[in-house]
């Protein structure tokens, strides 16, 4: 740690975490609006997918499920609201960085768990939603 804040000043330094903040916000931000489609859809047309089998209707369940608990992994990670000014430590302006790293860390763990949860619970939903194609396909 003291060779980076040797390397750059601890403002910039500082700014920079805060901006890893704001990108871990917005790319999740954009996986919650993913599963939100995900979960409106759903609302119109998961009667249907679920009706043309069981299948179908585990698959779209599994695959809902899985986008609901994304969601939560997102809103326990990285959608936390909590300011950079909160992360003051008594120990001063290094113990301070480390925090934030140790934040921006967790965050970015919890991030990736979210994504592959979400990618798994959208194949499984896009396999229900084929299946049903396929299937009432087949039925004309």
């Amino acid at each position: 740690m003291r060779d980076v804040l040797q390397l750059e000043s601890p403002v910039a330094f500082h700014d920079r975490i805060v901006s890893h903040f704001t990108i871990l916000q917005a790319r999740s931000g954009l996986m919650l609006s993913l599963i939100t489609i995900c979960l409106t859809i759903s609302g119109f047309s998961g009667h249907r997918i679920a009706a043309a089998g069981w299948v179908p209707a585990l698959l779209l369940a599994c695959g809902l499920l899985l986008c609901v608990t994304s969601a939560v992994v997102l809103f326990t990670g990285p959608l936390q609201l909590r300011w950079a000014t909160q992360h003051a430590c008594d120990g001063g302006l290094e113990p301070t960085l480390i925090a934030m790293l140790d934040l921006r860390n967790f965050r970015t763990r919890r991030y990736h768990l979210a994504k592959g949860i979400l990618m798994v619970g959208l194949t499984c939903y896009m396999s229900a939603v084929i299946l049903f194609v396929l299937m009432e396909g087949f039925r004309l």
